[in-house]
């Protein structure tokens, strides 16, 4: 007899990992009979939200819930908001816990079956809000510094790339931001970062949700200048994201940590930055470890690569103000010497003579330049447009880019000479601007003795200084890869004529680089720079996707977000191609906490990287 005893322990191989606690409050009151389904962290347009079921289990009968009465106790549009629950630290044993979801019951759906009741609510946050709320009408702040609200005008910032925001910010319900100016001629052009703030501070009535500060908006845009951007009619979310998407950013909401203040929070980043996280897979015919794998299941979709695509961004029609001489554009067989017959209150039929010394034109399409008029060649725009790339066919006369004291053009600045071109003067008297062809037509009732007087001795001359349309479009193009090899070029056309301007005053002009003081800045805009910089965002953010992986972690995990960099160890295995392809990057898009399965399920894309 032997007075021993033998211990025998299996060795594990299977995961035991506890099942994770949270806690739901409703309205700030613990609802324990609420039990988490899943939690979905998503990107535009459903965002995050959260689906939870009725659970009366370890309740007596009095104290249980019908299906019919539940939605008194969760109505709709209460707060969520989703704890997750840990222990203190020794020697402390209280409990403690951070919020992973916070929002308000948008639905609750009720079934009942043999099986029996089953009620689910789900959960979404604040963007559900948001997409409730209708932008129109303006905030206009006055002389005085209070402000009015228009509700009958367009929520249209820099329209038609004109000044109209206000120099000096607005007081309203405790905050102050930038607002619409009464005179747009003593305003400022919006910048991006100034619309966001004007947008959220406008419609968001103060503590409902967490703002960021001006400053930082502006350092995230590089505080970009909004030009035509109307968003009159729209949600406010989708507001939001068209002001994103014109400068690479893009914004979730997120529970906040402390306890003053609002619950959610919205926060904006450039697209393509994010935490760099690490998913790990140990190696085939290893004893598993917890803290080696934390992949169960993987899915993966390959597309075809590579392919370049080319981002060719077209602005507006380029804009050139210069001074034109004008040619003559009637018949000369109609001239003569009686000064009454030029005049429609002194002859019946001035209808047949209507042009002649009144109609002088540029000659752009070369209508004038064979007989019976005879005015030379068509006019030349090469010297103008700063290329030979035009077409001659009528235009049109636009007003002047350069601006008087006030920063109003000076329109068609019309000039007449009484010597053959030795000496200018402006003209004075009533013309019409052609709308069919680049030219004018005097339009008083009497041509004045000078200008008579010059006609009939041969030395009247005129010229005018206004713009013309150029037959190119400000343009770029961007690729995010090689072009004029093997690789399949794709090509996509950015028509964004309202927002990129081109305005130059050219060398032609007399009033270019002038010392006058009685001028102002002139109206001249270069967008070439800043086209660039959006294609190159846009191409940044819509890069090819080369792989579409779906993982699976073996627990719940709470710390995984939208655009956040997936990378591996190096004793990983490397499933998600992180360590082979140095041109690619793959970023999670979409997490899914399965509370169920006791599971986190991933949507990862690799994308190539652009450098452009």
């Amino acid at each position: 007899m032997f007075n021993r005893v033998d211990f025998f322990q299996s060795e594990e191989t299977s995961l035991a990992v506890p099942g994770t606690s949270v806690s739901v409050l409703v309205d700030g009151s613990l609802c324990p009979y609420l039990e988490v389904v899943e939690i979905v962290r998503d990107d535009w347009p459903e965002f995050s939200w959260a689906r939870l079921v009725y659970n009366p289990a370890g309740y007596s009968q009095d104290e249980l819930f019908s299906a019919e009465s539940i939605e008194a106790e969760v109505g709709m549009g209460k707060s969520v908001r989703i704890e997750q629950v840990y222990n203190g630290l020794a020697p402390g044993v209280s409990a403690f816990s951070f919020a992973i979801f916070v929002g308000q019951i948008e639905g609750i759906e009720t079934r009942l079956d043999s099986g029996g009741e089953l009620v689910e609510i789900v959960a979404k946050d604040f963007s559900s809000q948001l997409k409730r709320i209708t932008v129109y009408g303006q905030r206009v702040r006055s002389s005085d510094g209070s402000s009015l609200f228009l509700g009958g005008s367009d929520t249209a910032f820099s329209e038609d790339g004109k000044a109209n925001a206000a120099i000096e910010p607005i007081e309203h319900n405790g905050k102050s931001y930038t607002a619409f100016a009464a005179e747009p001629s003593k305003g400022k052009l919006w910048s991006y970062a100034e619309v966001i703030e004007y947008l959220l501070c406008e419609y968001l009535s103060e503590g409902r949700l967490q703002l960021p500060s001006v400053e930082r908006l502006k350092a995230l845009t590089d505080d970009q200048t909004a030009r035509d951007f109307d968003v009159t009619g729209l949600d406010l979310l989708e507001a939001l994201r068209r002001c994103c998407e014109r400068t690479g950013l893009r914004f979730k909401f997120v529970p906040r940590f402390v306890s003053t203040g609002p619950e959610p929070a919205i926060v904006f980043c450039k697209n393509g930055t994010g935490r760099v996280v690490e998913l790990n897979c140990q190696q085939a015919g290893k004893r598993f470890s917890i803290s080696k794998t934390t992949i169960s299941k993987v899915y993966s979709r390959r597309n075809f690569f590579p392919v370049t695509h080319k981002y060719i961004g077209q602005g507006d029609f380029k804009f050139y103000e210069a001074t034109f001489e004008l040619v003559k554009a009637w018949d000369p067989a109609d001239e003569s010497t009686d000064y009454d017959t030029f005049s429609p209150t002194t002859n019946p039929d001035f209808y047949k003579v209507k042009d002649v010394y009144r109609k002088w034109v540029l000659n752009e399409a070369g209508d004038y330049s064979g007989p019976p008029y005879s005015q030379g060649d068509a006019f030349d725009f090469s010297k103008i447009f700063e290329s030979g790339n035009f077409v001659r066919h009528r235009r049109r006369f636009w007003p002047a880019l350069t601006t008087d004291k006030q920063g109003k053009s000076l329109g068609y600045f019309l000039e007449v000479s009484f010597d053959n071109g030795l000496h200018w003067w402006q003209y004075l008297y009533a013309f019409n601007n052609l709308l069919d062809e680049c030219g004018v037509w005097l339009s008083s009732d009497m041509l004045d003795i000078d200008t008579w007087i010059a006609a009939l001795k041969g030395v009247l001359k005129f010229r005018i200084t206004a713009s013309v349309v150029s037959d190119e479009r400000l343009s770029c193009v961007v690729a995010d890869g090689p072009v004029n090899s093997v690789v399949p070029v794709v090509d996509h056309i950015v028509a964004l004529s309202r927002q990129f301007k081109y305005r130059k005053v050219s060398n032609r002009s007399i009033f270019a680089n002038s010392s006058d003081e009685s001028l102002g800045a002139p109206n001249e805009i270069d967008d070439t720079a800043v086209l660039y910089e959006f294609l190159r965002k846009r191409a940044g953010s819509a890069s090819e996707i080369i792989e579409t992986v779906d993982v699976q972690t073996p627990y719940l995990a709470f710390d995984y977000r939208v655009g956040d960099e997936v990378t591996c160890s190096p004793e990983s295995r490397d499933l998600l191609s992180c360590r082979g392809d140095n041109r690619s990057v793959s970023r999670i898009t979409r997490v899914q906490m399965d509370f169920q399965n006791q599971c986190t399920n991933l949507k990862i894309m690799r994308q190539r990287k652009v450098k452009v």
